[in-house]
């Protein structure tokens, strides 16, 4: 009887183990299904219910991260990789490990920490196992590398990536900016040519090779560059957005304007960015403004230059206070391509306050970082003389 009883107890907690699994199991995938159609916060949900009812899957970790991710809870998302790791030299564990390595990564790279980033990469990368993840990891890694200046290394990265695969024209667009960051017109034009090359129809090498000619002063050769772009069959909603962009640079603003209006209609919040441009231009500076915090708010922004040109409107219109609250934003991304506009601008707005200490100040540094500029010089005298004359009212009053 005993035995008898025995048994079917062990029958009972297999039955209650298995049926637990399956409902982790389909939580799972309901997850799963949830991420890919981008309902982030149910797929979340499934994820994290997944883990309360088996909390020893370490891929229910993995992409419950990556679910918090897509939210922008970042730190959370470091809490549940973290939770994911296991240190066994066992495939599957490997597997994991390279996805958990990965998700840290993305999540610092979010949070605008790159050289975190880059660190949790380069484990990922030492992992051999998932090898079909290395090519992805490697364009966060040169991302991360430009973004902090780290041009050298940037370079480096994308020349490894188009060694794995020569039709990566993704990896020639970035390495050309690169060049193009290190003042490389004759490097940098060869690889927009081969991106272009690779990728006719990819409106993004234009505009890159568009951006390097107007740079270098050669206008006539940079609107040819928009004319061939323009000459490109229209086929979807994309294209038709980027058209628009086309006209905005022809300065075509009017039909830009049209355009784009309805570029935003059909998803592309860039638009924004840009019709707050052409008011900016128009010297609408309020509305203007008013665009680009809808980007802000709509867009997902990785180079700041938004902030900076929110500062100089509100610079324009005298309000010199709020300009430095854009400016502290902006610079917090720590974007080496934006950085230096937005410290100047920075400087400009403290001495319009009539704080001339904090401009020196951030003269100081602004001119340990861009010795070069000349037009900083000037104005490190300028306000060294601001200072004087305020020293000399003291006194005689």
């Amino acid at each position: 009887m005993k035995r008898k009883l025995l048994a079917m107890g062990m029958c009972l907690l297999l039955v209650l183990a298995i049926s637990g699994c399956s409902l982790a199991g389909n939580l799972y995938q309901d997850g799963k299904k949830s991420f890919v159609n981008g309902n982030y916060e149910d797929a979340a949900a499934f994820f994290a219910a997944a883990i309360e009812d088996n909390p020893n899957r370490a891929d229910y970790y993995i992409d419950y991260g990556m679910s918090l991710i897509k939210l922008g809870k970042y730190e959370e998302a470091l809490i549940e990789f973290d939770k994911a790791y296991v240190n066994k030299d066992i495939i599957i564990v490997n597997q994991n490990n390279k996805r958990a390595y990965r998700g840290k990564g993305i999540a610092y790279y979010y949070r605008m920490e790159y050289n975190k980033a880059i660190d949790e990469f380069v484990k990922a990368l030492n992992i051999h196992e998932l090898s079909e993840l290395d090519m992805d990891i490697l364009y966060y890694i040169g991302s991360s590398y430009m973004t902090i200046g780290s041009y050298e290394e940037a370079i480096d990265t994308y020349t490894r990536l188009i060694r794995i695969d020569a039709k990566s024209a993704d990896a020639y667009n970035s390495r050309a900016l690169c060049y193009r960051n290190q003042g490389d017109l004759e490097k940098s034009l060869a690889d927009y040519d081969t991106a272009i090359q690779v990728e006719p129809r990819n409106y993004s090498h234009y505009f890159g090779k568009y951006y390097l000619l107007t740079e270098n002063g050669e206008e006539a050769a940079a609107n040819e560059v928009l004319t061939k772009a323009s000459e490109l069959e229209v086929k979807t909603s994309a294209d038709q957005y980027n058209l628009a962009k086309i006209h905005f640079y022809q300065s075509d603003y009017e039909l830009s304007l049209s355009e784009l209006s309805e570029g935003f209609k059909n998803g592309f919040t860039e638009a924004y960015y840009y019709i707050g441009e052409i008011n900016r231009i128009k010297k609408d500076y309020p509305k203007a403004i008013y665009y680009y915090d809808i980007f802000i708010d709509e867009g997902e922004i990785m180079a700041p230059n938004v902030f900076n040109q929110i500062a100089s409107c509100l610079i324009k219109t005298g309000d010199y206070s709020k300009a430095l609250q854009y400016l502290e934003h902006g610079i917090a991304y720590n974007h080496a391509g934006t950085m230096q506009i937005l410290k100047k601008n920075e400087i400009i707005a403290y001495e319009c306050l009539g704080e001339f200490d904090k401009a020196k100040e951030k003269l100081t540094q602004y001119l340990t970082t861009y010795p070069e500029d000349t037009e900083a010089v000037r104005e490190a005298e300028f306000v060294e003389t601001r200072l004087m004359e305020a020293v000399t009212e003291i006194i005689e009053e």
